[in-house]
């Protein structure tokens, strides 16, 4: 599984490179603040909602549960022949403890 870091993401972001983050929360917690760009494709949907997630550009998995449920998603992608997604490494705390904005 490849990780990516929270301050490597904000620079795409800041930077305006194709990127998208995918939050696999609820879409409840997704409406109470998300990252920049981010669509909401909550975990328990993924196996009927993948194909809502690009093939291209970048993806980035996230949320804020256990590091093994984002594998999980992270190698049903991968199944799916996804071969361009990483996993936020730390999640979404990762990103809020750095004090990176997020958008409600």
């Amino acid at each position: 599984m490849a990780l990516t870091e929270p301050d490597y993401l904000k620079w795409l972001i800041d930077s305006r490179q194709p990127v998208v983050p995918v939050d696999l929360r609820a879409a409840s917690e997704f409406q109470g603040g998300h990252l920049p760009g981010a669509i909401s494709v909550p975990l328990p949907e993924l196996d009927r909602r993948f194909a809502e997630i690009p093939t291209s550009p970048m993806v980035v998995l996230y949320c804020r549960c256990p590091l093994e449920e984002v594998a999980t998603a992270y190698a049903f992608l991968e199944a799916k022949g996804y071969l361009n997604h990483v996993v936020l490494q730390d999640g979404l705390d990762g990103w809020v403890r750095r004090r990176y904005p997020l958008v409600k």
